[in-house]
């Protein structure tokens, strides 16, 4: 996907370097826990891959939020933490 995407996104921004910075900050969104914007079939085979999921949502031109509305990293961290208690034992094991 990256080099596939990669021209396509090139095209579409004005330097390679606003080009890593938006791919960047979007990929540290969704490491942080803010959930990606594509559809099972949208994902890219990397699916694990955060920068990888924010190229193929920059090429598809999914509507990415970028202000202040996201939550803070406190708040993403409090409901990983929750999730992570209400999950069953089992999983865990796995």
């Amino acid at each position: 996907m990256a080099q596939d995407g990669y021209d396509t996104l090139l095209n579409m921004t004005d330097s390679r370097y606003r080009l890593s910075i938006m791919v960047g900050r979007r990929a540290a969104q969704l490491k942080s826990g803010v959930p990606n914007l594509l559809d099972e079939d949208e994902l890219p085979a990397a699916a694990s891959n955060t920068v990888s999921v924010a190229m193929k949502e920059l090429q598809i031109g999914k509507p990415i939020v970028w202000g202040t509305e996201l939550p803070s990293e406190s708040e993403l961290r409090d409901a990983r933490a929750k999730e992570r208690r209400e999950r069953p034992v089992e999983e865990d094991l796995a």
